[in-house]
């Protein structure tokens, strides 16, 4: 009788054991997963599971936190058995198995418990537009796009979360946020994870290397993110976790970034995922005026003095979130992220075109499987529209979000565009210098943008939008300007030139040639085009009083010889005559015509023509 009391006592004992145990873990699994540490969560979850797999509660909070975190297919498993071992089950528990089956693309059904969630249509207009997200889904699901979505890679993913990534318009420079150990501060938030710390990787023959933290000054011991880099690469805009949230800016000066300054749009709000036009004189960013929610992007020009506008909310914003605008170098097209419009779940990237009248095209979701029921942000792509990144929560990745690169369809059309890069020297030491170079409308003789170029690599990057008759001036003092001229029509494909430029300091027999100086065939009247080289002629004159010039005329070799040289002579003197006007004295400017006797480059070719037919400047 003793023995069978004990026993019983013995029983009842570790009943309760096991009970209290069990309930221990779950109250821990709870508080975790409060406090967004989904790591600890699952940790004490599945020891909780280990003593009652059938455990529906359970199996419900893992469902929740495979919905925050990945695979989602484990969500779609736990969320099922939570179904099942309910009698009956929570509305919510429909709701997330609803959830569970929208992620994983099972769009019929996640319809069919979404409606079993709300028996008395409480909750009818949220339903409604989950359901009109699955009917979305099944739209884009069964007409994918022709695209490969690949991972970069352990060179660039951690077992932490690595996103945002940004790219130079080239793809030479990688930058992108990760929270993976050794992060400068060495702290851990809240949900276990360091801190956001800003990486960086080079293109080496074609693939990244080794991702490096890219250190102090910009990477301090609160949040840091790159959130926007110019498309040269020499400036980047990073979210801090100060005031609520502030975006700051920061100046490659040869290889060393910057102190970070803040932007003067910045508010007691959040603000982040800042983006430069083109042209530099735009900014796109993002605002949440609720804490973190109810995300808008906004756009701001810069001022002739080179001051920010104040900000403009975008017309197509919803009453949804809109984060990670990207405006691509063609200057017209921008990418965001959205979870209003016609997104299947969660953030979908878009696309909008901005008309020549600053108008924005419908936003046009760019389908699957670049968009999924999961959150798809941070889209960027390359000049050439060949490449695109993002992150994503996949499964199968190395951490738990990574960076993934998107070959496009080849079927799409090229930008609109040509990219042109190179370094650029001092002709007395052979160096690599910083210049300034300054791109001109030549028909509206509009300053559509201005660079400069890295102080110790010497290395430009710029883009120039199709339709347009571009001068481009390259300056430093004590040197000849550099002249360019890149004529790009409005249908002209993606091309990407390549140029290292020498400049030329200014001392006796120096030349240089200014290819922004048009004549139409068989004529010696400057056109209008012409006017803005000749105006930084006039500048370089003044700026140098004690300067003399030849201005050379050339032909090329067809036609009469005679004509040709008459031509040539009257162009030298027509150039002469606006400087004149313009102030600098006739003694200091002698004309000359060398008809078609000094070629540069074959007349076989109408490429080589084209490079007999120019003006020179020579210091005499």
């Amino acid at each position: 009788m003793s023995r069978i009391i004990l026993t019983s006592f013995c029983l009842t004992f570790l009943f309760l054991t096991g009970f209290s145990q069990d309930d221990k873990l779950i109250k821990k699994g709870d508080a975790a997963f409060q406090a967004k540490n989904y790591k600890e969560a699952f940790t004490a979850y599945e020891l909780a599971l280990q003593q009652n797999k059938d455990n529906a509660y359970v199996n419900f909070m893992l469902a929740k936190c495979y919905l925050l975190t990945s695979p989602k297919q484990k969500a779609l498993e736990y969320a099922g058995v939570a179904v099942r071992k309910s009698s009956p089950p929570t509305n919510e528990m429909y709701f997330v198995y609803a959830q569970a089956l929208h992620q994983n693309h099972r769009w019929d059904s996640a319809i069919y418990y979404y409606k079993k969630s709300d028996p008395g249509r409480a909750n009818y207009k949220n339903i409604s537009r989950l359901e009109g997200e699955c009917m979305n889904g099944k739209n884009y699901t069964s007409n994918p796009k022709n695209v490969k979505i690949t991972n970069s890679g352990a060179l660039v993913n951690s077992q932490g979360m690595d996103y945002l990534p940004n790219i130079t318009a080239d793809l030479s420079k990688l930058y992108f946020t990760s929270r993976r150990a050794g992060s400068i501060g060495g702290k851990l938030e809240a949900d276990g994870l360091p801190f956001e710390d800003i990486y960086m990787c080079s293109n080496v023959g074609g693939a990244w290397n080794q991702a490096s933290n890219i250190g102090a000054p910009l990477n301090t011991d609160v949040h840091d993110a790159c959130v926007g880099i110019s498309e040269d690469g020499q400036t980047m805009f990073i979210y801090r976790g100060v005031n609520g949230g502030d975006i700051f800016q920061s100046e490659l000066k040869g290889k060393k970034w910057s102190a970070a300054t803040p932007l003067p749009m910045n508010t007691a709000f959040f603000e982040t995922a800042a983006c430069l036009s083109p042209d530099e004189r735009t900014l796109f960013f993002v605002r949440a005026t609720d804490a973190y929610s109810n995300r808008d992007i906004y756009m701001c020009s810069r001022t002739v003095g080179g001051a920010w506008s104040k900000p403009i909310k975008l017309p197509f914003n919803t009453p949804f979130d809109e984060d990670a605008p990207f405006m691509h170098p063609d200057g017209k097209t921008l990418y965001f992220s959205s979870k209003g419009l016609t997104t299947m779940g969660g953030y979908d990237v878009f696309k909008t075109t901005r008309t020549a009248s600053g108008t924005w095209s419908t936003p046009e979701n760019l389908g699957s499987p670049i968009n999924t029921a999961g959150d798809d942000v941070y889209f960027v792509l390359s000049a050439d529209g060949k490449i695109g990144y993002y992150s994503s929560n996949k499964e199968g990745g190395f951490g738990q979000q990574d960076i993934y690169s998107i070959r496009m369809p080849v079927a799409e059309k090229a930008p609109e565009l040509a990219l042109l890069k190179g370094v650029i020297k001092d002709d007395q030491t052979g160096k690599p210098t910083e210049a300034s170079i300054t791109v001109t409308d030549n028909v509206t003789k509009e300053v559509v943008a201005q660079y400069r170029s890295n102080s110790e690599t010497g290395e430009y990057l710029m883009s120039l939008p199709a339709g347009k008759n571009y001068g481009i001036s390259i300056e430093k003092d004590g040197h000849l300007f550099y002249s360019e001229n890149m004529t790009l029509n409005s249908n002209s494909n993606f091309k990407e030139y390549k140029q290292d430029i020498t400049l030329v300091t200014i001392k006796s027999s120096s030349k240089i040639v200014l290819r922004n100086i048009f004549f139409d065939s068989g004529k010696s009247t400057l056109r209008l085009e012409s006017t803005a080289e000749l105006l930084k002629l006039v500048e370089l004159l003044k700026k140098n009083p004690t300067v003399r010039i030849e201005i050379a005329g050339h032909t090329d070799n067809i036609g009469d010889e005679t004509l040709n040289q008459k031509l040539s002579e009257e162009r030298a003197k027509n150039v002469v005559t606006f400087l004149t006007t313009y102030g600098i004295a006739a003694n200091r400017l002698v004309p000359k015509g060398y008809g078609s006797s000094q070629p540069v480059a074959p007349n076989t070719t109408e490429e080589g023509r084209q490079q007999n037919r120019r003006t020179e400047i020579k210091i005499l």
